[in-house]
């Protein structure tokens, strides 16, 4: 499924992707091209006669690995013609090439301009190497950066259940693999800011056991206070430290936090015995203001049976 904007033509800028020379250049420019179109950014270019109209770039001279802004002389440099570009509808072009000492060169061209915008350097792994698609996606986001000013999404992956598993796959749909690793049903997943750790929910006999699971390792480790009840909708603290959670009981369902990385100091945030959804957005505010916690509460007070409450965390 995607969802997407609807823009009027001629809204949204012009994104030419060009072809480079060699398999992996052709493996990068499929995935940049996908990457920007996804991002709803840009209006991408087909090139008339398919990729038969090729860049003339020649490979710029050795310099820093370093991403370097070049403004003007640009049409020199790269040799592209801009005016054709621009012909074509596009305001900005995407170049590839191969530089000496496997490296991988990408321009960011302001068509109008008439130069490029910036240049980024890269050494990427192998083709067949588990990081090449996410390396790519880290260039993609740099290529947006580039062209307007703000980041990307592309670099991400997505936690989803399916048939009781939790399965990570790539904002573009791609490299879905399973990530839980346990035969017990589980739910609601939910990223660690670093990326490198994930929460989730087990079925236990009745209970709901809150574990924690790094991506790399396949390691987990539960949450120790947890198991004795329903708890669910795990959501982690921007630093990593906490975790709150939602947890059921015959009384109804509460809000908390505890503290995972020295296993301590459960807390019950909310009482709400209409029920209550967590997920955790706290936020840095100045010191004496606290951190805040923000949860939904079905059936009360909103209009579509839900009402949404910010407390404080601490």
């Amino acid at each position: 499924m995607r969802i997407g904007l609807t823009y009027r033509p001629g809204v949204r800028p012009g994104m030419v992707v060009l072809p480079g020379r060699g398999a992996v250049l052709d493996s990068v420019r499929a995935i940049l091209a996908r990457d920007l179109d996804y991002s709803d950014r840009f209006e991408l270019i087909t090139l008339p006669g398919g990729d038969s109209l090729r860049a003339t770039a020649v490979a710029p001279a050795p310099r820093s690995p370093a991403a370097a802004p070049a403004r003007g002389g640009g049409a020199a440099a790269a040799g592209l013609n801009y005016p054709l570009y621009q012909a074509l509808g596009a305001d900005f072009a995407v170049t590839l090439t191969a530089v000496p000492g496997d490296t991988q060169s990408m321009m960011v061209h302001d068509v109008a301009g008439g130069g490029v915008r910036r240049e980024f350097r890269v050494h990427l792994p192998p083709l067949t190497d588990a990081g090449f698609r996410m390396a790519v996606h880290r260039l993609s986001d740099r290529a947006l950066e580039a062209a307007l000013g703000v980041g990307g999404i592309a670099a991400t992956r997505v936690l989803y259940v399916m048939e009781g598993k939790v399965y990570a796959i790539d904002e573009d749909g791609a490299d879905q693999r399973l990530v839980s690793s346990t035969d017990h049903a589980a739910l609601s997943p939910a990223w660690a800011s670093d990326g490198r750790r994930f929460a989730y929910m087990e079925f236990w006999e009745g209970h709901g056991r809150l574990f924690v699971q790094d991506v790399a390792s396949g390691k987990r480790t539960g949450v120790a206070t947890s198991g004795q009840a329903l708890d669910f909708t795990p959501a982690f603290s921007p630093d990593g430290k906490t975790l709150a959670f939602s947890r059921a009981t015959e009384e109804g369902t509460d809000l908390y936090t505890v503290n995972i990385k020295d296993g301590c100091c459960l807390q019950r945030l909310f009482v709400q015995r209409a029920g209550v959804v967590a997920r955790r957005t706290e936020r840095r505010l100045p010191p004496r203001r606290g951190r805040y916690l923000a949860g939904v509460c079905p059936g009360r007070t909103n209009a579509r049976g839900a009402a949404a409450h910010l407390g404080r965390a601490e």
